[in-house]
């Protein structure tokens, strides 16, 4: 099975990375979500930036090097809101590799037919992750830009204009074998203790096989321990 990502093995970025265009299109078209800053244009500092350019590394032949990416840092850090950011240019960003340009840089273009899930820990509710989600898409610019309705981004899930979907999904649903997800989100995985969210977090990664064209992977994120 895949190790995931973590952000303490991190180095330099000395590879191929579709993460700097990820960054820029999350800078350029979403705002930073519910709290005391929001509505404010998303700026991703260093720390979440080398993160980025480490989840979208690529091989040689241009695939997608990470499957499963785990970030753990204490409460307040902002966890679910990269993960909205990064749902969001999932949807509609340029995060799968389309060649190489003149300086031999890698060149993004975005996922056909997106299919998005953000999973919460609660029974009954959106959660933090897709809560960020639809609120970054009804302020940020992206709203205009992309051409979105407000009647598109529901609370119930949202749906793109180009086709696909971005869908908040609760952690009690053990019943998800046969999705096609292109990209998941597994919020406050700490939490997912009992045998039954087990069985469902791996029948969702199962899921993660079947779109071998999309590249689809997975983003973990969970409360850091005190030492």
């Amino acid at each position: 099975m895949d190790a995931p990502l973590a952000l303490g093995e991190l180095g330099p970025v000395d590879f191929p990375t579709l993460g700097w265009q990820v960054i820029d299109w999350i800078e350029a078209y979403l705002c930073h979500g519910p709290g005391d800053v929001q509505g404010a244009p998303m700026r991703i500092d260093d720390e979440y930036a080398l993160f980025v350019c480490h989840a979208y590394r690529l091989r040689d032949d241009g695939r997608r090097a990470t499957r499963r990416a785990f970030l753990s840092r204490p409460k307040g850090r902002a966890k679910s809101e990269l993960a909205a950011a990064l749902s969001c240019a999932e949807a509609l960003g340029p995060v799968r590799f389309d060649g190489w340009d003149a300086r031999g840089d890698p060149v993004g273009r975005p996922v056909v037919a997106p299919s998005v899930l953000n999973f919460a820990t609660a029974e009954g509710q959106a959660g933090n992750t897709y809560e960020a989600v639809r609120y970054m898409l009804l302020t940020g610019e992206v709203f205009r830009q992309y051409h979105l309705r407000e009647q598109q981004v529901g609370v119930t899930g949202t749906t793109l204009p180009g086709g696909g979907t971005i869908t908040p999904e609760t952690a009690a649903d053990s019943s998800k074998d046969g999705g096609k997800e292109t990209f998941v989100v597994f919020d406050e995985t700490h939490l997912w203790t009992l045998p039954r969210l087990h069985r469902l977090h791996s029948t969702v990664r199962r899921n993660l096989g079947k779109r071998k064209a999309a590249q689809p992977w997975a983003l973990e994120t969970s409360t850091m321990y005190a030492p």
